[in-house]
């Protein structure tokens, strides 16, 4: 019986290291784009490191951020066309 508990806690921490691993980089640009954001509050609003958010925005700037970046744009007052 200890070994399935054991087996059932490494695929928890399996599944959670997997997941956590991922970080929704439009997901991360929305919320910067929103009044008051920071990196900081971002971060530790969805539990991620502040890295990834710098990664993130650096992803945006070099042109793989895409729709994010064009939904940033928006949400300042900027002109998309």
């Amino acid at each position: 019986m200890s070994i399935r508990a054991l087996a059932i806690g490494g695929a928890l921490l399996l599944a959670s290291t997997v997941s956590a691993a991922e970080v929704n980089c439009k997901f991360v640009l929305k919320n910067l784009a929103l009044p008051g954001r920071t990196v900081e509050s971002v971060a530790e609003t969805m539990s991620i490191s502040e890295d990834e958010i710098k990664k993130c925005q650096e992803e945006a700037k070099q042109g793989g951020g895409g729709d994010a970046a064009g939904s940033a744009e928006k949400a300042e007052g900027g002109d998309a066309n």
